[in-house]
C-alpha cells in the first residue's frame, strides 16, 4: 500500500512474533498480495528471539497431533476461570495444525528427556529447543521479503484521525527515534521481566531481586504493553504474578533448573521445612514452591538437602540443569555451615524426618505413597531418610519465566479497549498478551504463541486488504 513505510510491524522476534511474521508472508502472497513487512527485535542478531530463544519449548502435546487430555479443563480451572474458555479451546483446536505448520519448516518434533522426572502431563518438545523454532521461522519469513531490524526499540504507537494504528515510533541503537509509517502493528515483544520498575509497579516489593530465568528476558522490558495501554487498550492476566521456577543462584546457565527436590527436603535458613515436598509430580508444584520459596523464606532463598541415594535415582541428572556442582558434606553438621543454614536445627529437622519415615517401595516416576507421620508438616511422596553420608545440598531461588500482565486481545489476537472493542490495526500475541491466572498450565506458552500468533498474521493481512479497498 502506498504512504507507508511498512504495511505491517511485527515487534519482537520470538515465537509468537516469527510466527506472526510468517503467517502474514505467506497469506500475503497465497493471494498475490505485494505487502512489506518488518520484525523489530531490540536484541542483536545472536541474542535475537527473546525468552523463546533460551528455552527447550515444552509442549503440551500426547503427539504433534493432540494435546493432552483435559487441557481446556487445566487452563480455565487453573486460571480460577478467570481465562476464556473460548482462547483455550482455539488452543486445543489448532494446536496439532500449527505444530504441522512448523514441522513443515523445518522443525523437528520428539518426547525428548525433560527435566521432570515425574510428570502428570506430557511435554513434546521441538528438537533443538526454542532456538530450532526461530531460526526456521525467520529463515522462512526472510525467503519471502520480510525484513528484521536489529537493534531497534519501539516505543510508541500513532492513530489517525479515526483512531487507528498509523505509525509506530522507534529508537534506534544511538537513541535517535524515527516514526514508521504503518496500517497495522502485532506487539509480540514479550512481558515485563527485564523492567524493575514495573516489576516493582506490579509484582510489589523485592520484585527486582526475581531474576529472568533466561537472559533472553533481560530483553522484554515491557515497552509494548505501555504503549498498547497509553492509548486506551485493556489489560488482561494476573499482573501481579509471573511464571516461577526453581533454579540454582550459583548458576549463570540459562534455566538451571533444580527439579530433583520431590526426592529430597526442602529447608529455609533456619533449617526448618517449610513446604511438602512431594505433594505432586514436579511438572504441577515446582511453580508453588518457588514462590514459597520468593514470598516465605528469608533471603528469598532454600536449600535443598539429600543423601548418596540422589545417585541411585534413575536420570537424576536431568532434574538438575544447573551446570555448577553440588555442596557436599561429610555430616549434616558440615553441610549446614556450609550453606549457613542453623546446624543445630537442621540436624534436628532430618532426624525427626527421617523417623517419620515409611517402609515401603520407592518409585521415582510416579506417586509412589511413602508419606511420612507424625510431622506437623508431613511428605505426602517419596519418603526416603536422608542417612547416607556424604550429604548433598543445593541452593535454590525463584526465577521469573515470564510475567502474567499483558493486553486483552479477542481471538485473532486484536487488541480489545476496555469496552471490548478492537483498536483498528492493533495486535498482541505471545507474553505482551494478558491471559494466564494463578497456576501456570505448564506447556502452553509456547504452543499459544504459535497458534495465535499464525491467527494475528493472517487476521492482520485480512485488516490491511479491507483497509487499502476502502482508500480506492
Amino acid at each position: 500500500m502506498s504512504g507507508v513505510d511498512y504495511d505491517l510491524v511485527i515487534v519482537g522476534c520470538g515465537a509468537a512474533g516469527t510466527a506472526s511474521a510468517l503467517a502474514a508472508a505467506e497469506q500475503a502472497k497465497e493471494q498475490n498480495e505485494n505487502l512489506t513487512i518488518a520484525i523489530l527485535e531490540r536484541a542483536p542478531f545472536e541474542q535475537r528471539g527473546g525468552n523463546t530463544r533460551w528455552t527447550a519449548a515444552y509442549m503440551r502435546m500426547e503427539n504433534i497431533d493432540k494435546p493432552a487430555d483435559g487441557i481446556v479443563e487445566d487452563m480455565v480451572t487453573f486460571s480460577d476461570s478467570f481465562m476464556d474458555r473460548a482462547y483455550a479451546e482455539t488452543l486445543r483446536d489448532e494446536a496439532g495444525e500449527t505444530l504441522r505448520w512448523v514441522e513443515s519448516k523445518g522443525v523437528d518434533f520428539d518426547f525428548l528427556p525433560t527435566m521432570f522426572l515425574t510428570a502428570s502431563k506430557p511435554r513434546l518438545l521441538p528438537v533443538g529447543g526454542g532456538r530450532a523454532i526461530i531460526d526456521a521461522l525467520t529463515l522462512r519469513a526472510r525467503a519471502l521479503g520480510v525484513e528484521i531490524i536489529y537493534e531497534t526499540t519501539a516505543w510508541d504507537l500513532t492513530l489517525d484521525g479515526d483512531g487507528a494504528i498509523n505509525g509506530i515510533k522507534v529508537r534506534m541503537a544511538d537513541g535517535t527515534s524515527i516514526v514508521l509509517k504503518t496500517n497495522a502493528v502485532i506487539l509480540g515483544a514479550g512481558g515485563f521481566q527485564g523492567n524493575k520498575e514495573m516489576m516493582a509497579q506490579y509484582i510489589g516489593r523485592d520484585a527486582h531481586k526475581i531474576p529472568p530465568v533466561s537472559e533472553g528476558g533481560l530483553f522484554n522490558k515491557g515497552e509494548a504493553i505501555r504503549m498498547a495501554l497509553n492509548i486506551g487498550a485493556a489489560g488482561k492476566g494476573q499482573f501481579d504474578a509471573f511464571h516461577a521456577e526453581t533454579v540454582d543462584p550459583r548458576s549463570k546457565r540459562e534455566e538451571a533448573g533444580v527439579m530433583l527436590f520431590p526426592y529430597a527436603i526442602l529447608v529455609n535458613k533456619q533449617g526448618k521445612r517449610f513446604t511438602d515436598e512431594g505433594v505432586t509430580t514436579i511438572d504441577e508444584q515446582y511453580e508453588e514452591v518457588a514462590r514459597k520459596i520468593f514470598y516465605e523464606c528469608e533471603d528469598h532463598i532454600a536449600y535443598m538437602i539429600t543423601d548418596q541415594k540422589m545417585y541411585n535415582i534413575p536420570n537424576y541428572e536431568e532434574a538438575l540443569q544447573t551446570d555448577i556442582p553440588a555442596i557436599i558434606g561429610e555430616t549434616i553438621e558440615d553441610i549446614a555451615n556450609q550453606i549457613g543454614v542453623n546446624a543445630e536445627n537442621l540436624k534436628h529437622t532430618i532426624d525427626e524426618f527421617n523417623a517419620a519415615c515409611p517402609t515401603g517401595e520407592f518409585i521415582y516416576n510416579r506417586v509412589d505413597g511413602l508419606a511420612t507421620t507424625g510431622l506437623a508438616l508431613n511428605k505426602s511422596n517419596w519418603s526416603i531418610p536422608i542417612n547416607e553420608g556424604p550429604f548433598i545440598a543445593y541452593p535454590i531461588i525463584c526465577c521469573n519465566v515470564f510475567t502474567n500482565g499483558g493486553l486483552a486481545t479477542d481471538l485473532n489476537g486484536r487488541v480489545l479497549t476496555g469496552d471490548e472493542v478492537a483498536i483498528p490495526g492493533l495486535y498482541a500475541v505471545g507474553e505482551t498478551s494478558g491471559v494466564y491466572y494463578g497456576k501456570y498450565p505448564g506447556g502452553t506458552s509456547v504452543l499459544r504463541c504459535l497458534v495465535f500468533g499464525r491467527r494475528a498474521g493472517h487476521d492482520a493481512v485480512r485488516y490491511i486488504g479491507e483497509k487499502e479497498k476502502s482508500y480506492q
